[in-house]
């Protein structure tokens, strides 16, 4: 039997991370204990991969898929929830649709149901910017532009926040709800089909052809996952009216301009093969985040040109140590 950590009157509030192990979660993880929460990890993985860090000791790390008898029990005495969490990606949701709903919707129906039953103050959840929309009738794309996804991953994400908005209503369980667009940042995996940014990064400094689907156009809002850790702060604590936030940098770039930033700051050529277009890829993906600018009172940080210049940094850390 796995025994959790209990709170008493005089300790912190204490919250829960579904997905804290991965990227966005160890940012927010680290962030959480500097401002003095007590924070609990829930993953697949558990322990994180990644190097261990001082602060990683101030976490519980728990070992569990999302929806399962003990991630429900890991919501013990916590006040707070953000889901991170999730099994597949935009370009393999469509593979197995049956698992991406079980996984994903079915597993984060059963954590609603115990956070309403716990009396949670609150669950932030990252939505996706990138694909709840579909194709774009206008840019930027404010909260209120259709959702109409072209990919499984998007219409999980959409039907989360339906649940949400259902638990709101008829338990009065709060929730804050992120569409979140394409994050970016140093330590992000290359080795994923996801993150164009971290992919580019990793292949042109080592030397390796990057390959793009289509002719490059294809547009998208790219975010700093500081950025993102700085809004999930704000949302937690957040006492307005708003449940729906946008959280981009409200600039579009396409991947041919992203090769071409990369090539500036590098000092050797940098290789493109371009391959067929993908089926799921929207052309134009840009985010009106006027909405989390006033309401939040939260704006992107750090610029594309500057977490570019940081990312090559690390990637060629990495390889100095490497060789």
């Amino acid at each position: 039997m796995f025994h959790f950590r209990t709170n008493t009157m005089s300790d912190p509030l204490l919250c829960v991370v579904l997905g804290g192990s991965g990227f966005l979660g160890q940012r927010l993880c680290r962030s959480l204990v500097a401002e003095g929460f007590r924070v609990r990890s829930v993953s697949r993985s558990g322990f994180p991969k990644s190097q261990p860090e001082p602060w990683f000791s101030d976490v519980e790390w728990i070992a569990a898929p999302i929806g399962t008898e003990l991630s429900v029990m890991a919501l013990q005495n916590a006040d707070f929830v953000f889901h991170l969490a999730s099994t597949t990606l935009p370009s393999t949701s469509n593979t197995n649709m049956v698992y991406d709903l079980e996984s994903n919707v079915v597993a984060t129906v059963r954590i609603l149901e115990a956070a309403a039953s716990k009396r949670i103050q609150r669950i932030v959840f990252v939505s996706s910017g990138g694909t709840v929309y579909g194709i774009a009738r206008q840019i930027p794309i404010p909260e209120s532009h259709p959702a109409d996804p072209i990919c499984s991953y998007g219409i999980h994400k959409l039907t989360i926040e339906k649940y949400l908005q259902l638990f709101r209503s008829m338990n009065g369980l709060d929730s804050i709800i992120l569409r979140v667009a394409n994050i970016y940042g140093e330590f992000q995996d290359c080795g994923r089909p996801l993150g164009a940014i971290a992919h580019f990064t990793n292949r042109a400094v080592n030397g390796i052809p990057i390959e793009i689907w289509g002719d490059g156009r294809i547009t998208r809002d790219y975010i700093h996952v500081d950025d993102v850790v700085n809004a999930l702060s704000k949302a937690v604590s957040y006492k307005g009216p708003e449940r729906l936030f946008n959280i981009g940098s409200g600039r579009g770039v396409s991947l041919n301009q992203l090769v071409e930033l990369l090539q500036q700051r590098l000092s050797k050529p940098v290789t493109v093969n371009y391959q067929s277009p993908r089926s799921y890829d929207v052309l134009e993906n840009v985010l009106d985040i006027s909405a989390a600018r006033r309401e939040l009172s939260w704006t992107p940080r750090l610029t594309l040109e500057f977490g570019l210049e940081r990312m090559i940094k690390t990637a060629h850390d990495r390889l100095t140590v490497r060789t």
